[in-house]
């Protein structure tokens, strides 16, 4: 089967990379989707060359944060590069919405990154072009990419280019050295995943020279996290953080687990009260002093009444862990924060595109199924208000398709006794709603 035949174009105009225009196509072979890098050849020598250096450059690759290469088709007019396409949005997208990673996100993201550039630096190569375009996260927020290639150079090609005083990169994201189109080593490519990190926790650029700190305007951001910036920023490269596997082993450490609860509910910043809480079980919080308790739940609700989109991301996941960890608390306690739930978990728009939190909506999934008697009755009454209170005719798939959850959810529950036949009935008009939705 000719190579043109065998795909077919699904997406023509995806996107583009360094030196060259993405599709996506189809493989009918294989029944795979794969993106493919097209570079129409107009006698432009330097192109072509670039372009074959980036497909031996990606074939040279084999990790699970990088793309792998498929094929190549090479000819006088044009040249292909046909590798995995990976599925998800580029940081930059991320970051425009203004939906900025919790730290917990961005310790995976950029512990994936950087574990990629190690591979990529382990072989000679360095990326030269690290920043928010050139990073794809996948749709469940899970995984991050480093994607394009396309201007990364070996050390011979370092040697050949930058003789004749050639600089690529872009500008903002290159490092003093690259700037300056001095040889360059694996270095370079972390003092640019430091800015990348910087505008990824806060939407905007370092002021290079005068750093401010996001830790003193955000208190889910650990000091400890502008610490290893400072580091990738560092002008002279011989004092800079020297390595990704460095930049990985720091990351992963910027959380203290080595303070007294106690201590940690008055002086703690919130991502380390957000740790603390993660790893204790519902009894575990249950046990703990009525004060302390009372004073976590305080901390969350002072959270949702600031409303502030820089801590939209850490409020969602104290509300999520509060779903768990409080469903032995009085009713009033977790009646409030089971409304916020709803609120946050359905009701609420982050930005133009992040509408109501799935992970908050399947803390109400798991709520339901596991709560006690108390804890069953005030998620089955809340649930009931909130129903009564929608026009679910207007509501999106999503909407309808988790609500439902929930209520077979608090339907199955050994508990559902008082509020049962208003839960059915509810769950049969939500159903009904459902599914002439789909069938108009």
């Amino acid at each position: 089967m000719d190579t043109d035949d065998r795909y077919e174009i699904i997406d023509k105009e995806h996107g583009e990379g360094g030196f060259g225009k993405v599709s996506i196509q189809r493989d009918k072979i294989l029944e795979r989707l794969v993106a493919v890098k097209s570079l129409v050849l107009l006698n432009d020598e330097e192109s072509r060359e670039r372009f074959e250096r980036e497909a031996k450059t990606l074939a040279r690759m084999s990790h699970p944060n990088i793309p792998a290469i498929y094929d190549v088709r090479f000819s006088d007019e044009s040249m292909r590069i046909y590798f995995e396409c990976i599925e998800g949005e580029t940081l930059r997208k991320t970051i425009s919405s203004g939906v900025y990673p919790s730290m917990e996100e961005a310790r995976k993201w950029f512990g994936q990154v950087a574990s990629a550039l190690d591979h990529a630096h382990s072989i000679g190569i360095v990326h030269r072009d690290v920043k928010p375009e050139n990073i794809i996260i996948s749709p469940d927020r899970m995984s991050a990419f480093l994607v394009d290639f396309g201007i990364a150079l070996t050390a011979d090609d370092v040697k050949r280019i930058t003789a004749s005083g050639y600089v690529i990169g872009t500008p903002g994201y290159m490092s003093p050295e690259q700037m300056k189109g001095h040889e360059l080593d694996g270095r370079s490519d972390i003092y640019s995943l430091g800015i990348t990190l910087y505008e990824a926790l806060c939407g905007h650029l370092p002021q290079i020279g005068e750093y401010k700190n996001l830790s003193d305007g955000n208190e889910s951001i650990p000091p400890s996290v502008d610490d290893i910036i400072k580091q990738c920023l560092t002008q002279d490269k011989q004092i800079r953080m020297q390595s990704a596997r460095e930049f990985i082993t720091s990351l992963r450490s910027v959380f203290r687990t080595d303070i007294p609860f106690s201590i940690l509910l008055t002086d703690g910043r919130l991502h380390e009260l957000h740790a603390a809480l993660k790893s204790m079980s519902p009894e575990e919080f249950n046990g703990r002093p009525m004060g302390q308790k009372l004073l976590v739940i305080k901390r969350v609700k002072d959270l949702i009444n600031i409303n502030d989109p820089q801590l939209f991301r850490p409020t969602a996941e104290m509300i999520t862990l509060l779903l768990r960890l409080a469903l032995y608390e009085s009713k009033n306690e977790y009646e409030s924060i089971v409304n916020s739930a709803f609120e946050w978990g359905f009701q609420k728009y982050y930005t133009s595109s992040w509408y109501g939190d799935e992970d908050i909506r399947n803390a109400l999934i798991e709520a339901s199924k596991n709560s006690q008697k108390s804890a069953h009755f005030t998620i089955s009454t809340v649930l009931i208000e909130f129903i009564k209170q929608q026009n679910l005719e207007e509501k999106p798939g999503w909407y309808l398709h988790d609500l439902r959850l929930i209520l077979m959810a608090i339907l199955a529950n050994p508990c559902c006794d008082v509020n049962a036949v208003e839960l059915a009935d509810l769950y049969e008009k939500v159903n009904s709603i459902s599914h002439s939705a789909t069938t108009g």
